[in-house]
């Protein structure tokens, strides 16, 4: 209703969120693909950089991820600190979501501001299955983090994982 009466699909809160955003974040699959419908940019940003798919995959809404990389979003944008959505996808244990990134595209070893890849976040996050399953994908684990470790050094070792099945 608000759309038919006109208001403005791309109006930025203060922090600069969006509707697309918000609805991305929650899950709204149906309120993501309307807004997206009627011309909502799918990479604008918000005050720290965050877009839609960086809201999704952080929360690992796999349905929205997927409909808003069909409907346009760049998976490698970065936000102010050169996070990107694998990188939130790794960090919270999304592994369907960072499969689905890496299907599509995404840069497996780029690095944020200081230096960290979604490996890298991932293994300090403790999650196994989303660190094996970047490994397979080509995951570089000889990159050195910030404090000058390799990626999978003493944050994790094979030998204490348990795969998924």
């Amino acid at each position: 209703m608000l759309l038919q009466r006109g208001a403005e699909i791309n109006l930025q809160k203060s922090e600069g969120g969006t509707a697309l955003m918000s609805a991305a974040f929650n899950s709204h699959e149906r309120v993501v693909n309307l807004l997206l419908q009627h011309g909502a940019e799918v990479n604008l940003h918000d005050g720290n950089g965050t877009t839609a798919l960086i809201a999704a995959a952080q929360e690992g809404q796999e349905r929205v991820v997927e409909l808003l990389v069909r409907r346009g979003a760049e998976i490698n944008l970065q936000n102010f600190d050169g996070s990107t959505a694998i990188m939130y996808a790794a960090v919270n244990s999304h592994e369907r979501v960072v499969e689905m990134l890496l299907l599509r595209g995404a840069e497996i070893n780029k690095q944020d501001s200081i230096g960290n890849t979604a490996l890298m976040d991932a293994a300090s996050s403790g999650h196994p299955a989303v660190v094996l399953r970047l490994l397979r994908a080509g995951a570089n684990a000889k990159l050195i983090d910030p404090h000058g470790l390799p990626a999978v050094s003493a944050r994790w070792t094979p030998v204490r994982c348990h795969r998924s099945s």
